[in-house]
């Protein structure tokens, strides 16, 4: 593979442009950094003997490539090649390539095993895209391959709530980004685009919401594989809900006076009770556009703002990480949005266009470019997206701040009442819950990126309660009620004390649930309940162990396989699965083989169209429909099993036959393996109960298993007919309904009349009520999305076991979900 050299006088920058180039591919290409002269006292320069160091770092028989930012560079590295033997030099190419376009197409075309000469090809056409979009370029004339729909078009429906805001559009251009094809995307409902996949913020501007009809186009060497992974992210709804938000209340009632005072109804944002002193929040606010003055050196400017956005990026990996400590991936991933408006095409562009064809400063360019994005935000309809807006004004005050010298946050008094008109989600992720006790917002909704993070933190908020609020004097006590969108302006001694009395009895419940996800999951008796988490990755297995997961009872290990050009190898999965084992301290972890099919297609292996995909080849079909995609996965998880506790499990399985096929699959690897030289370990090994031939045949199935998880997920939609993701039937697919509960207990009891152990790893496991239930029924083991977690070890904790069997028998003999809610709730409370 041909190697690449970053040769810049920047660190910073080279770190940067490293970073963005590593993200543009699966496949680790070997690069080097030769930046900086090593002098602290005059860092920025270039030095010839770093740049061989770094050629000779990633030598490769099939060639280097050494990318250069400006001036000595090119001298530096041209020294360099005198300190090379002749053979040496004739596979080393200096490129007059742009550094960060240069860098990304070299890294892009080299990962897909491409020879030196194309590489060098691609990297001098990087600025090609943006000569044509600047009007520098013009190619022969073609008429718009999207204006009008062809029959090489795909066509697709957008469900997910919020349409393709900046979660979906972010995972939608990291996607796209590892295969090497142009992608375009246009809004066919209304009528906007089309716009490169790859440019976050246009893809957001086409407006795309919920039930739009968006139609994508490829071409290029990958463009049927990307195409299919479009589709696929596309068709799975970007792994988000589908079904319409909750109305939130009004906010445009008037304030209800009392004799406490005002009384303000906004929207509950996060539940609890607060009570303090208000505190203004202040934050130097995006200044006005700095006067077009004139730049003499329009390549020192642009390396300023590649330093700045450098910085930022940084930054937001710091917030990630820290926000990671107490949040779930839907809230970190706030942040890999933000570092991708950070490296916008769009966006960038624009600055740079400003910089070198206008001769702006870095400061002008980078604060005009991001005000005209904003500005088309707001012009959007949808609120949700409206609400983007703050997104991109707050990536842009970020770099703005390190382009000035500029701090964008002023100190906050411990146990305050933040009131604001807005927050950006920066400004949350530096707050905590012992700075500030409740967060009161005169705009926002439950919605916006702010809020989510908000409710990571358990700060309780109201948002949405209206300008007056503003003008309250700092010191003036307010009390909110985040789960009802209430907020008392100096309430009297009786209402304060009747708050105070609510607020000292939440304090007291989160308390208990935090110490209780520390302690083992057991009944009020001491029953154990081994409770676990669902997990994808290894962030989300560290994040797991700090809500008090006491292993793992899901490891979904698509992630390694979507979004690639061919499988990940027997290593490669070996040391993803080797590295969340090592985390977990020795902890179970249970690795169900890859779940995909017809509903979720891989790039790399070609599948037929399905009229159903939910009833066609997925899960253990697929498996055993591609022995060698398979086996190369189980034999990697038995040789990590040589040193650590993993479960296996296979998904979907209907039949006992099934079920025998996998293992006999399984055994095949293993002696592979082991006649390899590897050591390997003998996993337990189990099944995912989810459809109801399975539940029927448990008392078969068990007989060749050591332990069952109900997915009770895709159990209930197949037990209902019913499509989870479907709006019009979603409701009839109730985890909570008798119909699911007794399949439960027919399954738990055939698996027990077998010593086969039972687990759930599905939404119900996650809810409070569903977890005493699922005891009741025999379930003893309960894995989740790891911030459910200390709630369900609080209720468990609450409960004896005779009590769950006692609630669950009588579950079982009600009408539907609703009576089974009520019941439950009548008996135990609202969790």
């Amino acid at each position: 593979m041909v190697g690449i050299v970053i040769v810049s006088h920047s660190p910073k920058l080279a770190e940067g442009v490293r970073e963005l180039a590593q993200q543009m591919s699966q496949t680790p290409v070997p690069m080097a950094i030769a930046a900086g002269t090593g002098d602290p006292r005059h860092p920025i320069g270039t030095n010839p003997e770093a740049i061989l160091h770094a050629i000779r770092t990633v030598w490769s028989p099939d060639g280097v490539v050494v990318l250069m930012d400006l001036g000595s560079a090119i001298l530096s590295a041209e020294s360099a090649l005198d300190f090379l033997s002749e053979e040496e030099r004739a596979r080393v190419r200096l490129v007059a390539a742009p550094l960060v376009e240069g860098t990304l197409a070299a890294v892009a075309t080299a990962s897909t095993g491409a020879p030196l000469h194309r590489v060098v090809e691609e990297a001098r056409q990087a600025l090609l895209a943006k000569q044509t979009h600047l009007g520098e370029h013009a190619p022969t004339p073609t008429p718009d391959p999207l204006a009008t729909p062809t029959a090489d078009e795909v066509r697709l429906v957008v469900r997910n709530q919020a349409g393709l805001h900046a979660r979906p559009a972010a995972r939608l251009v990291a996607t796209v980004a590892s295969f090497d094809a142009d992608v375009q995307v246009r809004n066919i409902t209304r009528q906007k685009g089309p716009v490169s996949a790859k440019s976050i913020n246009q893809l957001a501007l086409l407006d795309v919401r919920q039930g739009d009809e968006i139609g994508i186009r490829a071409t290029g060497a990958d463009a049927q594989a990307a195409l299919a992974a479009v589709r696929d992210l596309v068709e799975r709804a970007f792994d988000e809900p589908t079904t319409p938000p909750r109305a939130a209340p009004t906010t445009e009632e008037a304030p209800v006076t009392s004799e406490s005072g005002s009384v303000l109804r906004g929207i509950p944002v996060s539940p609890g009770i607060a009570i303090g002193p208000v505190v203004h929040f202040q934050r130097a606010p995006l200044p006005p556009t700095p006067p077009p003055v004139p730049a003499d050196a329009p390549d020192m400017e642009w390396a300023r703002l590649q330093q700045a956005i450098a910085a930022t990026r940084t930054d937001l990996d710091e917030l990630e990480a820290q926000t990671a400590l107490h949040a779930d991936i839907e809230e970190t991933s706030i942040f890999e949005a933000h570092k991708l408006f950070l490296d916008d095409p769009a966006l960038l562009e624009r600055a740079r266009h400003l910089i070198f064809n206008e001769q702006r400063t870095a400061e002008y360019a980078w604060h005009r470019a991001v005000r005209e994005v904003s500005a088309q935000y707001a012009t959007l309809e949808t609120p949700y997206l409206q609400a983007r807006r703050a997104d991109v004004e707050d990536v842009g005050a970020q770099v703005l701040a390190h382009l000035t010298n500029r701090s964008l946050h002023t100190d906050i008094p411990a146990g305050s009442i933040l009131v604001a008109a807005d927050l950006l989600p920066s400004d949350v992720a530096r707050l905590s819950s012992e700075q500030v006790q409740g967060v009161c917002l005169a705009l926002g909704g439950a919605t916006a990126h702010a809020a989510i993070l908000i409710r990571s933190l358990g700060i309780p908020a109201v948002a949405g309660v209206g300008a007056s609020i503003l003008d309250i004097p700092e010191g003036t006590h307010l009390a909110l009620d985040g789960e009802r969108g209430m907020v008392w302006i100096d309430p009297d001694p009786e209402t304060r004390h009747a708050l105070e009395t609510r607020r000292t009895a939440w304090l007291a419940a989160e308390a208990e649930a935090r110490r209780a996800a520390q302690r083992q999951g057991a009944t009020r008796d001491g029953v154990r309940i081994e409770v676990a988490a669902n997990v994808r990755r290894l962030a989300d297995a560290e994040s797991a162990l700090r809500f008090g997961a006491e292993g793992v009872g899901l490891l979904r290990t698509e992630l390694l396989f979507m979004g690639r050009r061919e499988a990940p190898t027997e290593e490669e999965q070996i040391e993803a699965y080797r590295a969340i084992a090592e985390a977990l301290q020795g902890r179970p972890i249970i690795i169900r083989t890859l779940d995909v099919g017809g509903d979720k297609p891989l790039p790399f292996v070609p599948i037929p169209r399905e009229a159903n995909p939910f009833l066609g080849q997925r899960g253990i079909r697929f498996s055993l429909a591609h022995p060698d995609i398979f086996k190369t996965q189980v034999r990697a998880i038995v040789r990590v099993a040589a040193t650590h506790p993993v479960h296996l499990m296979f998904p979907m399985v209907s039949t006992p036959d099934e079920l025998r096929q996998a293992l006999a699959l399984l055994d095949e690897a293993r002696h592979e393996a082991q006649a390899a030289g590897h050591a390997v370990g003998t996993p337990k090994v189990g099944i995912m109960v989810e459809t109801p031939s399975a539940v029927w045949m448990a008392d078969h199935l068990a007989a060749l298993v050591d332990f069952f998880s109900i997915g009770t997920n895709d159990l209930t939609q197949y037990l209902f007919a019913a499509d989870r993701t479907n709006p019009q039937v979603a409701p009839l697919a109730d985890p909570f309904h008798p119909a699911v509960l007794r399949a439960i207990a027919h399954t738990s009891n055939a698996a027990h009349q077998q010593r086969v152990w039972v687990g759930v790893c599905g939404e119900l496991a996650g809810d409070p009520l569903g977890a005493v239930l699922l005891v009741g029924l025999g379930i003893r083991e309960l894995s989740m999305n790891p911030t459910a977690i200390p709630r369900v070890k609080h209720i468990l904790g609450r409960i004896s076991l005779a009590e769950a069997e006692d609630l669950a028998a009588h579950a079982l003999t009600l009408e539907d979900g609703r009576a089974v809610r009520r019941w439950l709730i009548e008996q135990i409370g609202d969790t």
